[in-house]
């Protein structure tokens, strides 16, 4: 089998605004990756770019990285990362050239799945068939205030979570806070406001659930170490990415302080080597990687393995399209130290509607693994066809 042809399918979605502790999302979108092969068999992976124009990623994709492997055999899959990897090292051992790698390796896994007609979770050693989930949502949004986030709580807990993830720290009043240095400060409120959408959390999940809080590292540590207590009054169980992860000195005086609190991260990060690196430094109680951005399958499933070695739950962070999230839970299902995986709440058409089957799970919101060969999903591609954009 050789690869033929390295194509790159941009989606977007103009979707209801919202917004996290730095950025305000208007719209969604999504890069996929096809690869052609010399036979019927193709694969698809996804690229998360982060809000990085599409045609940025276009380009590495079928520019840079797409001369080093076509004409290769795509079952070497690890052979073909490395080429990638040490051919553009200068510019791409981090940022968007890893996440175009990522989405690369997530189809080629896909095609390898497909030849052997097996889910690629098999592939990788299947540990479970399901997989816990914790829901994530909670965003700022026009309009929305406190009995809005309870509202929408009360619609997670009625469909089966038991544990719930918001979006925190838009407070333009804390000094260093990196949200004074976006575009824009619209739907931001104040510090003590967000401790009450935490505590109100709380109150609807009760003792038996988690809730889990998002700062996408926008605040300094020592504004992250002045909330601690109130943090541990209004009920938080897990803070995920409150500052940035180069600040390894920052992150390590969180874990002592924060106590029972989790340390969640650091979905930002990339490669096995700079994952192994924070967790020698115990810089993270739950390791949170992302399968489109942290190097795919390869390099993740090395990630989760490190993190075993150091007796540390994985809860992968998936944030974009269907393909991202079935290849996370094919991950998922093969790592015998998943704690949760990621399982976004809001309305996302590029995860639920260019989908023939919907993603499958229990009364209790464990997703099952799919079960077709590759990434076990088939794609409605004249859904897709209505939101793309090249």
């Amino acid at each position: 089998m050789k690869i033929t042809a390295v194509k790159t399918i941009g989606l977007r979605w103009e979707c209801p605004v919202m917004s996290d502790a730095m950025s305000v999302c208007r719209a969604r979108q999504a890069l996929w990756i096809r690869i052609e092969t010399d036979t019927e068999i193709y694969g698809v992976g996804e690229a998360f770019c982060y809000g990085s124009p599409l045609v940025i990623a276009k380009h590495i994709v079928e520019d840079q990285l797409a001369p080093a492997i076509i004409g290769e055999d795509p079952q070497n899959i690890e052979l073909l990362w490395q080429k990638m990897y040490w051919r553009n090292v200068p510019n791409g051992r981090t940022g968007l050239v890893m996440g175009c790698i990522s989405g690369i390796d997530i189809a080629l896994w896909d095609i390898l799945g497909k030849a052997a007609k097996m889910p690629v979770s098999r592939l990788l050693g299947a540990h479970s068939d399901r997989v816990p989930a914790y829901a994530s949502g909670g965003f700022y949004a026009p309009g929305k205030d406190l009995d809005g986030l309870k509202k929408e709580i009360e619609g997670y807990l009625k469909k089966g979570y038991q544990d719930v993830k918001i979006k925190i720290g838009r407070n333009p009043e804390i000094a260093g806070n990196a949200v004074n240095y976006t575009a824009s400060t619209e739907f931001a409120v104040s510090y003590d406001e967000d401790i009450r959408r935490i505590a109100a959390t709380r109150e609807l999940v009760g003792l038996r659930g988690r809730v889990a809080a998002d700062i996408n590292a926008a605040w300094p540590v020592e504004a992250v170490l002045n909330a601690v207590r109130d943090f541990r009054s209004a009920g938080l169980s897990w803070l995920e990415e409150p500052i940035l992860f180069e600040d390894e000195e920052g992150l390590k005086q969180l874990r002592t302080e924060l106590m029972e609190i989790a340390l969640m991260g650091y979905e930002t990060t990339q490669g096995c080597k700079n994952f192994a690196r924070l967790l020698k430094e115990n810089a993270m109680d739950i390791v949170q990687p992302d399968i489109g951005w942290g190097g795919g399958f390869s390099e993740l499933r090395k990630i989760g393995l490190a993190a075993q070695g150091f007796s540390k739950p994985v809860s992968l962070h998936s944030f974009g399209s269907c393909i991202h999230f079935a290849a996370s839970l094919q991950l998922a299902g093969s790592l015998p130290n998943t704690e949760a995986i990621e399982s976004e709440e809001n309305q996302n058409i590029l995860k639920t509607g260019v989908l023939k089957t919907p993603f499958e799970h229990d009364e209790h919101m464990n997703f099952y693994v799919p079960q077709l060969p590759g990434l076990g999903i088939e794609i409605d591609w004249d859904a897709a066809e209505k939101i793309r954009v090249f």
